[in-house]
């Protein structure tokens, strides 16, 4: 009854205005043309025309004046109506159709893919993206659980993941850190192989060590000469006359 009802109301409409399109003829201006159809459905601005747009058709206009009429009489545009409403009414109806098949291709393989052990074994980012996929193929579907799951599986997935990533960092640390003990270690034993052969080279050496002296602005303390004669003692600092003075107290004693 609603359909019917709205059919009548463009009929109307389209008498109308076929009834006011008798008034309009080249030469009016765009605002006489407005007068007598109605504001345009669509307006296109080319570079030397203006082209009014209407269900029953257009007006072509040049320099604001009307200079071809194209619009369809009250019989063609009734006819025409009718013929967009079937096929509107045939669209409806095939889509429907259409919708209804991808719910059932839908539901049966979203039936599948929740008993299949092998999809089950997927990581859980791949199920997320074929769901989400899955989503837009089968708009009809309803699969928000199954994405809800799969997004929480994805989640421990990345946590797993990470730690992993940090264990297989500190490993590779530790390795690190034991081929360069390892290395160091090494080197170690080759130095203490080559000291212990040139230990081995130089054996029956002395060798003699001799601290180098750098400053010469040093005191030094003569010793002391004690001569023990005709039984006394008698001590002499050493200089440039104790010689001497050793020399007379003998041939005196």
């Amino acid at each position: 009854m609603k359909k019917f009802s709205l059919f009548v109301i463009a009929l109307m409409g389209s008498a109308l205005f076929c009834a006011a399109s008798s008034t309009v003829e080249l030469g009016q201006t765009r605002e006489q043309a407005i007068a007598a159809l109605g504001k345009p459905i669509g307006l296109i601005e080319l570079t030397d025309k203006m082209l009014l747009l209407y269900p029953q058709g257009e007006l072509t206009l040049r320099d604001g004046k009307i200079t071809e009429i194209d619009l369809m009489t009250e019989t063609e545009f009734a006819a025409n109506q009718e013929q967009l409403k079937l096929e509107r009414e045939q669209w409806r109806l095939q889509q429907q159709e259409l919708a209804a098949a991808r719910l059932e291709e839908g539901e049966a393989l979203k039936a599948y893919k929740m008993q299949s052990g092998a999809f089950a074994k997927l990581p859980a980012k791949d199920q997320v993206d074929y769901w989400r996929s899955f989503q837009i193929r089968f708009p009809e579907v309803d699969v928000v659980d199954q994405i809800a799951r799969a997004l929480q599986g994805y989640e421990v997935e990345l946590t797993e993941l990470k730690s992993q990533q940090r264990i297989a960092e500190l490993e590779a640390r530790v390795a690190l850190a034991e081929k360069a003990a390892a290395a160091a270690s090494l080197e170690t034993e080759k130095l203490r192989q080559q000291s212990a052969a040139q230990r081995d080279s130089n054996y029956g050496l002395r060798v003699y060590t001799t601290m180098p002296y750098h400053n010469r602005n040093y005191y030094y303390r003569p010793p002391t000469i004690t001569i023990y004669s005709n039984g006394e003692t008698r001590s002499f600092p050493s200089s440039a006359n104790t010689a001497g003075q050793v020399l007379n107290i003998i041939r005196t004693d």
